[in-house]
């Protein structure tokens, strides 16, 4: 039987040309995740902060503001409400909302909506897509989620479901 010839082990010289590869995370901060309202939402004007760390945005300019719409697409309610997050504030968001602050912030200002109104709080999950990253492995469910609650006093609350309603039937 030949002899096997067994070369010195190579993991040591592997070793060196393999990088260490991290997980990219996201971080969610601004005035919306601080505290918000169904009022809030209403009146537009809180921010949402999305903050990479192990990766970067896509490079400003086109790259980038062609990635602005998946964005706002994965700011998603877990509520399914008519007048609701998802109907009302993901859907019509305008893409003029969400800028590339740096290479690895992002800022979404929320604009008016006029038509939302909950019965019931939400919580909203940040997901940074995948196409919208220098390295697109795969998209990143950002940490935390945050809560709108609902505005339950007064006739401002009343009145606003009053007028879905009327505004559902075709009134």
């Amino acid at each position: 039987m030949p002899a096997i010839l067994i070369h010195p082990p190579v993991l040591p010289q592997l070793r060196q040309h393999v990088r260490k590869v991290t997980r990219a995370t996201a971080g969610v901060s601004g005035t919306a995740t601080a505290s918000i309202t169904e009022a809030d939402v209403v009146a537009g004007g809180k921010t949402i902060i999305i903050t990479l760390t192990g990766d970067t945005w896509a490079t400003a300019g086109p790259n980038f503001d062609a990635q602005r719409q998946t964005i706002i697409n994965e700011l998603t309610s877990d509520g399914v409400e008519l007048a609701g997050w998802n109907e009302k504030v993901r859907d019509l968001e305008v893409v003029a909302a969400v800028v590339r602050t740096s290479d690895t912030v992002v800022t979404i200002t929320l604009t008016a909506s006029a038509t939302y109104n909950i019965t019931a709080q939400e919580t909203i999950t940040v997901t940074v897509p995948a196409s919208a990253l220098i390295s697109p492995a795969m998209r990143i469910i950002a940490l935390p989620t945050f809560t709108v609650d609902i505005v339950t006093a007064g006739w401002g609350h009343l009145l606003g479901q009053y007028r879905n309603r009327l505004v559902s039937v075709g009134v």
